[in-house]
């Protein structure tokens, strides 16, 4: 859907590869970048992936307010990740486990594979359960060690901003916000006009209308936040995150046509609805003051592990030990919208807006290392996710039939290469740049 991106298959070919380099895309989307060349080692990949599919953060009372009809039930409590989710989610385990065989990172022998994961969830059920789900498909020997702060402890790696980290400018913060919107919130009401009265439509029916007291004929506010978040925005857009959300989850949980969106919605209608979702997620979780807030800590201890990765040697702030080979980081969608904010990332998949994150899927840092003595290391980053009719489908995963894998310029250090990998050194010194150490705490 997207042949600009410079995407390449996993094959064992040279010739296929050199082939599509000079090509410069391909036109599957299902494609996954690989080295710059065949004789390159991967040291590390860490995997800073979002939780699987869950029930909705708000109970179906609370989304009564959004819509004129009931909204469907789910099998679980609010926030929990559902079986759908579970199953999801080990087909991504599956994946992975092919794919790091085949790049050399596990060998496929679990007596070893089980040395070289280390997995860091954040402390909800549906991130643990993600760390457990993935931790044991990677390791195929017995349950693996996920190690989370305990239960109602605010993380700092997750939630900075919750968790007291620094000192950060709630002002500066909606300053940042509202810069991006011409200083004048009803501006998004305006350029989004066609897509909130296309989410009007699914949710009052088509012709039906919010009531006066709908949140949906509210003013949007920024305002400077208080305990979970360093800048608040309610309003429209807000209810439209709710409920763009709550919808992604019917659809990707695979509930019956006809409880999702109330048999009013589709995948191109969803698509389309999306782009209020991700509209929030890039003023709230992308802009980059914010950003800094929430993704330095996270950033910093990133860092310290592709370093440690390239020496071999211990290093303070880093996950896990050097012998190590992936590390999973499990946590949530504002956190990979905090990073792809903080970094100044962009990505696109198949059916949907740009900067998707989905259920399950993962910003992915891969430290290569070129052949010799002296060969010196590379960092690709890539976004990996499934389609959302994959979700609904369960399609299985494999290397011949994978996610959709996405390669990620970052800017100030990416070259021109397939996958374009920066030099570590560039991608180290990029990452100091924007990383704000007032909000770094030393251990992960």
């Amino acid at each position: 859907m997207y042949p600009s991106l410079a995407l390449v298959r996993f094959q064992g070919r040279a010739a296929l590869l050199l082939a599509v380099f000079s090509l410069g895309f391909v036109a599957n989307p299902h494609l996954v970048a690989a080295p710059e060349s065949s004789g390159d080692e991967l040291r590390l990949a860490i995997v800073l992936t979002r939780h699987g599919v869950r029930s909705p953060l708000l109970t179906n009372e609370q989304l009564a307010a959004f819509s004129a009809q009931a909204w469907p039930k789910w099998e679980v409590g609010t926030g929990i990740q559902t079986p759908r989710g579970n199953e999801l989610m080990g087909l991504m385990g599956d994946y992975y486990r092919a794919r790091f065989i085949h790049e050399g990172a596990l060998t496929g022998d679990p007596s070893q594979d089980a040395n070289r994961v280390f997995v860091r969830a954040d402390n909800d059920q549906r991130t643990i359960e993600t760390g457990r789900i993935l931790g044991k498909a990677l390791q195929q020997l017995g349950e693996p060690d996920v190690h989370p702060l305990p239960a109602g402890t605010a993380d700092p790696l997750f939630r900075t901003f919750k968790a007291h980290v620094g000192h950060p400018d709630t002002a500066l913060a909606v300053s940042a916000v509202l810069g991006r919107m011409g200083g004048d919130a009803r501006n998004l009401e305006r350029a989004y006009a066609r897509q909130f009265d296309e989410l009007k439509g699914v949710l009052y029916g088509p012709n039906g209308n919010p009531g006066p007291d709908s949140p949906f004929n509210a003013p949007t506010v920024v305002a400077q936040g208080k305990k979970n978040y360093v800048v608040e925005i309610t309003g429209p857009l807000t209810a439209a995150l709710s409920c763009t959300d709550a919808l992604l989850l019917e659809y990707t949980d695979g509930k019956p046509a006809s409880e999702v969106g109330w048999g009013r919605l589709d995948s191109k209608t969803l698509t389309d609805l999306l782009s209020l979702h991700e509209l929030f997620f890039d003023l709230a979780d992308r802009t980059f003051y914010p950003a800094q807030v929430y993704a330095s800590n996270l950033a910093s201890h990133i860092v310290d592990t592709l370093e440690q990765a390239a020496t071999g040697e211990p290093v303070p702030g880093a996950f896990g030990t050097p012998e190590e080979r992936v590390v999973l980081l499990v946590g949530h969608d504002s956190n990979i919208a905090n990073i792809g904010g903080l970094f100044g990332l962009n990505w696109y998949i198949g059916g949907s807006q740009m900067n998707p994150t989905f259920p399950g899927g993962s910003l992915l840092f891969e430290l290569w290392k070129r052949p010799g003595p002296q060969g010196t290391c590379y960092v690709q980053v890539s976004y990996v996710a499934q389609t959302l009719d994959q979700m609904r489908d369960v399609t299985p995963l494999t290397l011949e039939s994978p996610p959709v894998v996405a390669p990620v310029f970052v800017p100030g250090c990416s070259s021109s290469a397939p996958g374009y990998g920066a030099p570590l050194p560039a991608f180290v010194r990029q990452a100091r740049k924007v990383i704000d150490p007032s909000f770094i705490v030393p251990e992960p």
